[in-house]
């Protein structure tokens, strides 16, 4: 039971790591809501621009603002 535990949480961390590399090289992925037909002006997700931010980014720009307001 040991040794189960100890390889889900390598693999577990290993994960969270990649998915946070990934959002800091690549911040910007397409819009769930315009991806099926391309671009759409009236899209208030991605305001028409077909990309919006990843749940990552944003999560890690919610904690730097956190921390910046936090230290002030």
């Amino acid at each position: 039971m040991g040794p189960l535990i100890a390889l889900l949480v390598l693999c577990l961390s290993a994960v969270t790591l990649g998915y946070i590399g990934f959002c800091l090289v690549s911040p910007w992925g397409t819009c769930n809501r315009c991806r099926p037909g391309g671009k759409n002006r009236t899209c208030r997700a991605c305001s028409g621009t077909g990309m919006r931010p990843r749940i990552g980014w944003q999560l890690y720009v919610y904690a730097r603002r956190l921390h910046r307001d936090g230290t002030r």
